[in-house]
């Protein structure tokens, strides 16, 4: 890893923490939050590449995991290696697909690139955090509460459908735009 890969890694953390606890309004479902700051790692992923994505997305959740609901173990044992894996996905299928060398040319198929692309990704972290929470809830709280309450496999199911359907809207219709901006301007 290079070290413009380390920094950009550490400023997609910082924002996508900052952006993810100003943008946090209080909406959750089994403790998984609204979460438009989502787009913030899907940039860094399409633009920099799986690693500086996955990194950046597991510094930014920690943080604003401790600053939300405060289970850092709990976010070490499934927030982070969820954003790892997600936007380490994205960043790796939108390398390998060429997206930013078919965006100048063919931009249909450079968005359907990213659709697929980031609905792989997220379909991969949303898993990864319904099973996730379903495992802690067997012997810890869950976030916002103190007693432990274990959820089913169905409810870990929901949580997965939840976070898919609550994050992918951001990803594919305001990643876009901005990956065309940074294009035009480079």
């Amino acid at each position: 890893m290079r070290t413009k890969d380390v920094a950009l890694s550490a400023v997609s953390g910082a924002l996508y923490a900052v952006v993810g606890i100003y943008t946090y309004f209080g909406i959750t479902f089994y403790g998984v939050r609204f979460w438009p700051a989502v787009v913030i790692p899907g940039i860094f992923s399409a633009l920099y590449g799986g690693l500086v994505g996955g990194i950046g997305a597991a510094i930014g959740i920690f943080i604003s995991d401790v600053m939300t609901h405060g289970n850092a173990f709990l976010s070490i044992a499934v927030g982070v290696p969820a954003n790892f894996l997600c936007f380490y996905l994205m960043g790796f299928l939108t390398e390998k697909f060429k997206l930013k060398e078919l965006m100048p040319t063919n931009r249909r198929k450079a968005l359907f690139i990213w659709i697929l692309s980031s609905s792989a990704g997220l379909a991969l972290g949303s898993i990864i955090i319904g099973i996730g929470l379903t495992l802690w809830s067997q012997q810890f709280p869950m976030p916002f509460q103190h007693e432990v309450h274990p959820i089913s496999i169905e409810a870990g199911l929901i949580i997965a459908l939840w976070t898919f359907v609550s994050e992918f809207p951001f990803l594919w219709f305001l990643v876009p735009p901005v990956l065309e901006v940074t294009r035009r301007a480079t």
